[in-house]
Parts: structure tokens; C-alpha cells; sequence
């Protein structure tokens, strides 16, 4: 099987982040001096992904700039006899095929919305990769988690994928929490709780949003009910509908769960990104040292 083609969900709001997610959108956060989403096309990329549907925000065109062509930038270096410094970003444009649905107001709200207004675009996939674009998995010796998913979902011929980290016992109370079955040296997923009783959790893996799907996915969402309490529509339903009849695959990323999501995380992700570079980790460990004299 090859996967071509990745749907990037990015059209939320970001209220953890006021005020600056009221002009600029979440997915656009840096991480260094590169938007979070970056990391996610850039994991795509180095799987062998071909074809990269973003979903947006109809009110925020953001990310459609920062993956188009910017010909006055490029006129302006030039006239400023900088012309190499638009190499830095014209690849940009020009790694995958990209292409832009926007999410109107109308729509229903949930996680399952953006895969299921994609419906067009990935009807005829074999299968397609599904994230979110306020988070990745960074591994730091440069290889691709896209790839190790898709290395599992094909390993395992199941029908879709879910990834899940591992996440200490006293923290899983504030994660949807999965339920699995060993089988051939995988786990698979029978059930997902969502934040759990302390003491009640079936296993300490966490779901973070990053699926493998086959076209099977849209006739569940077509047939899905609102969630009674908050009205939208999400996409652990959908993969719990599909766990009762089909195998749906269990992923561990080998690599390090970043967030931009809040705060704190979005810090902890540009410290441990900058940690990689020698220069950049010498500059964070001099600061840690003089907090502490």
C-alpha cells in the first residue's frame, strides 16, 4: 500500500492562547523560527508524502500564505541585492501538492468535521494520514514518525490507525485513555475513556489525534450522532464505531510529543527543539544557572 496523502486539521480557534490567537492562528505559533504546523508538513515530507490537504479557519488565510509563493517578498530582496535570502523559504511552496478547504461558520463544530468536509479530496485514497496542526512527535535523529506510522499500519493490515503515548499514572485522569488487545505483536484498540477516575484507567496510553484512515472512515461519520453534551462531532466516536467491527492499530511514537497547545507546552517544545542545537543549548543552559545563583 502507499500512502500519498496527509489531511492537516487547522482551523480552531486557540482560546488557550488569548490574546495573541485573536490575530494570529494557532497553527502558526513558532517553534523556533517556524511555525508548529512546519514540523508536521516537514514529518510528511520526509515520509513520502505527496499530497497535503490543510484545513482552515474561512477567516484566517495564514497558513495558505505561508505555503504559497511570495513574489513580493522575492522582488523585494532582490532589489535589496539579498536575492539568496529567498531561497530560505521558496522551497516552501513547492514540496508536496498542497491545497486548502476552508472551514466555514456553518459547519457542525469537532475533530471529525475536518476529515469529514475532506471527503472529496480523499474518497479514492487507499488510505490517508490524519493530524492535527498544533502538535507533532519530534525525533531528534531526524527520522519521520508519519513514516513509523505508517510502517505500523501497514505491518499490522489493520483498517485504521490511532497513536498513543505513554503517560504517567498520575496524570491519565486528563487523557482519552485506550483500551486495548494484544495481538501478533500488536495492540489494538477496543475501547477509548475519556479522562478517567484516578485508579480506573486501562492502560497508560494516551491518545494525541494522529490516525491512519482508510475511505471506510467517512460512511461512520456520515452516520454519527452529535456528542449530547457539547454537540459536535469527533473523531475518537468515529474510530470506537469502526474498533467494533475492523482492527484498529495502536501506535507508540518513537519520538518526543510536542505541543503548542498551551502555554507551557508551547515553551517546552522550543526548549527541547532548541536543545538540539549546540549553540542554542548552551544560551538555555546559561539562563537555567542563573536562576538558580
Amino acid at each position: 500500500m502507499k500512502i500519498r496523502t496527509a489531511l492537516i486539521a487547522s482551523a480552531g480557534f486557540g482560546t488557550r492562547f488569548l490574546p495573541i490567537t485573536k490575530t494570529i492562528q494557532k497553527e502558526m505559533l513558532p517553534i523556533l523560527n517556524r511555525p508548529t504546523i512546519d514540523y508536521v508538513v516537514a514529518d510528511c515530507i520526509a515520509a513520502g508524502i505527496e499530497k497535503i490537504i490543510f484545513v482552515i479557519n474561512e477567516h484566517n488565510i495564514q497558513i495558505k500564505h505561508f505555503y504559497s509563493k511570495n513574489e513580493r517578498l522575492k522582488l523585494y530582496l532582490e532589489q535589496m541585492n539579498k536575492a539568496e535570502r529567498y531561497d530560505e523559504v521558496a522551497h516552501l511552496h513547492s514540496q508536496a501538492q498542497f491545497s486548502f478547504i476552508k472551514q466555514s461558520d456553518s459547519e457542525q463544530y469537532g475533530t471529525a468535521v475536518p476529515v469529514k468536509i475532506a471527503q472529496q479530496q480523499l474518497q479514492n485514497e487507499e488510505a490517508f494520514l490524519v493530524f492535527m496542526g498544533d502538535d507533532f512527535v519530534y525525533n531528534a535523529n531526524g527520522s519521520s514518525e508519519a513514516q513509523h506510522m505508517i510502517e505500523t499500519f501497514v505491518g499490522s493490515s489493520a483498517t485504521a490507525l490511532a497513536t498513543c503515548i505513554e503517560r504517567p499514572t498520575d496524570s491519565l485522569h486528563k487523557y482519552g485513555i485506550a483500551e486495548v488487545a494484544s495481538r501478533n505483536g500488536f495492540e489494538f484498540l477496543t475501547n477509548l475513556i475519556e479522562k478517567p477516575e484516578p485508579g480506573t484507567a486501562p492502560s497508560n496510553l494516551a491518545n494525541i489525534s494522529k490516525y491512519i484512515f482508510t475511505p471506510e472512515i467517512f460512511e461512520v461519520i456520515a452516520q454519527q450522532q452529535l456528542d449530547a453534551k457539547s454537540g459536535e462531532l469527533y473523531i475518537t466516536d468515529s474510530i470506537l464505531t469502526l474498533a467494533k467491527n475492523k482492527p484498529v492499530v495502536i501506535h507508540t511514537p518513537t519520538g518526543e510529543y510536542l505541543d503548542s497547545g498551551s502555554i507551557p507546552t508551547w515553551l517546552h517544545a522550543n526548549l527541547a527543539v532548541a536543545a538540539q542545537d549546540p549553540e542554542l543549548k548552551k544560551i538555555i543552559l546559561n539562563f537555567a544557572n542563573s536562576l538558580q545563583s
